[in-house]
């Protein structure tokens, strides 16, 4: 490996919510990185995301290679991620409708894959430049997309996400791969986050992480947002890309 990775995850339930329904991996063993923000029901969100999580690591510690309709065993991973928790609603009246957004990045030598599923986010700061490397499977930019939709429907409601894990059957996984560099830093996380902090400060606690502590940095990116009110869960995962010793 060229290069050592640091990073640090932390999960708060925020001041307004009762339970925290979001769920993540840092698993430095496995290469693994996964933050799930659930939804639906009174535990079926909170229910969603825990069984994401524990079936994408499942299948990565597995080693199962990529499906042949997928670039990446990541890819593969939260596709069955996907069937998990769509078979455990459709087996429990209780938890109907329920599902997760899921973000995830795997090491794969001087890669990282990255995946995603609704409007969780991942970040990446780079020589001093904030990019938002995901891009939200919302309404929103759905309309963007398409404004004969916007024409046809009506105005977007930028709560609304059209993919989750878990609604169906199956599930589209968008997958990249980029080339690490050293003093590239990652931020994965829920709309807690981002819907509380703007962009520019993230940009800043994550340039604190650069050069200070991981993990006062992702405490910092937790305290920003109940500073900002907490009105969700929020939760960050903080990868730091180094040169191996």
């Amino acid at each position: 490996m060229p290069f050592h990775i640091e990073s640090a995850g932390r999960s708060d339930v925020g001041l307004v919510r009762e339970k925290n329904e979001d769920s993540f991996v840092v698993d430095p063993d496995l290469g693994l990185y996964v933050v799930c923000d659930g939804m639906g029901g009174h535990v079926g969100g909170q229910v969603a995301s825990q069984t994401a999580v524990a079936r994408i690591a499942e299948v990565i510690r597995q080693g199962l290679e990529a499906e042949p309709a997928e670039s990446d065993r990541l890819q593969t991973a939260i596709r069955q991620a996907n069937r998990a928790v769509y078979q455990r609603a459709k087996a429990d009246p209780n938890l109907h409708n329920m599902g997760t957004t899921v973000v995830g990045i795997r090491e794969d030598g001087d890669l990282v894959h990255l995946c995603h599923v609704g409007d969780s986010r991942i970040y990446r700061v780079r020589q001093g430049y904030l990019e938002q490397v995901t891009q939200d499977h919302s309404l929103v930019n759905l309309y963007a997309e398409n404004p004969a939709l916007a024409a046809k429907f009506g105005p977007a409601n930028e709560n609304v996400i059209v993919r989750a894990v878990g609604l169906r059957e199956d599930v589209e996984v968008d997958h990249r791969a980029i080339a690490m560099e050293e003093g590239d830093i990652y931020l994965l996380c829920s709309d807690g986050l981002t819907d509380m902090v703007d962009d520019w400060i993230l940009k800043e606690l994550l340039e604190d992480g650069l050069h200070g502590s991981i993990d006062e940095c992702a405490d910092a990116l937790i305290r920003a947002a109940l500073s900002n009110g907490g009105v969700d869960n929020v939760t960050a995962v903080v990868m730091r890309i180094g040169a191996a010793a």
